[in-house]
């Protein structure tokens, strides 16, 4: 009986490793610490409660779709618990409230933005990172996996990956190393700011799966995001500012 239990997992070692069709469950954490002079404002004004959550936000979920060379990386709306109707919320995504999709084949990677209700998507080369295999290993979810560590200007990386799921994929915008990512850390060079992604869940699929490729809207490039995002509140904040100025009398 025991030897048929090792053979069962083998065999089921051997799919895993030869399946081309996956979806994984990601958590994705972030952890910061505000400057001191807004934290002691928070403090100041008995905004504990609040300063913890901006601190410390709930975690999220992401589920990544796999198939072959291709993949969607997709935000998992999910609803509130908050007993408080009248509460805000802060809602925190690493990667975006959207999909981040990635095609190995031609090393680009697509992304979907809503700005107010107006659409875009950017289209850009997979970030590559010189990542430096080190000779730590541990387990996640039954499979070995391996640390690598890498930098960049603005951060730390280090993750974990599985060199038998050989796939070189991983949450977000990882890529690049002999083996599917379930673990990556993030850390800020600049502010105290940690963001991890860790796997809760890996499935075989038994058919191709459907996978999200962003194309709505604008094209544009994911450095555009940030001055779209500017723009478009500049332009808000300067209407709320002239119906202010309206005599309603």
């Amino acid at each position: 009986m025991k030897n048929y239990f090792i053979l069962l997992f083998l065999l089921t070692q051997i799919s895993f490793i030869s399946a081309q069709n996956l979806e994984i469950q990601y958590l994705a954490i972030v952890r910061k610490t505000l400057p001191d002079e807004v934290r002691k404002e928070f403090i100041d004004n008995g905004l504990r409660d609040q300063l913890k959550q901006n601190e410390e936000p709930d975690p999220c979920e992401y589920k990544m779709i796999i198939s072959d060379k291709e993949s969607s990386f997709t935000y998992i709306e999910k609803i509130s618990n908050n007993q408080d109707p009248n509460a805000a919320v802060i809602r925190v995504a690493p990667a975006g409230f959207g999909t981040i999709y990635k095609n190995l084949s031609d090393s680009t990677r697509r992304e979907n933005h809503n700005v107010y209700g107006k659409k875009y998507f950017s289209l850009d080369p997979l970030k590559k990172l010189d990542w430096k295999i080190r000779k730590e290993k541990k387990e996640i979810l039954g499979f070995e996996v391996r640390k690598a560590e890498a930098e960049d200007s603005t951060a730390n990386y280090t993750v974990w990956y599985a060199p038998k799921l050989s796939i070189s994929n991983g949450p977000a915008d990882y890529v690049g190393l002999p083996g599917l990512i379930l673990e990556a850390e993030k850390s800020s060079k600049n502010r105290i700011y940690k963001e991890r992604f860790i796997a809760e869940s890996i499935q075989q699929l038994d058919k191709k799966p459907k996978i999200i490729k962003p194309d709505e809207g604008t094209q544009i490039s994911i450095n555009d995001i940030s001055g779209i995002w500017n723009e478009a509140n500049e332009k808000r904040n300067q209407m709320w500012s002239d119906s202010e100025g309206v005599d309603k009398d």
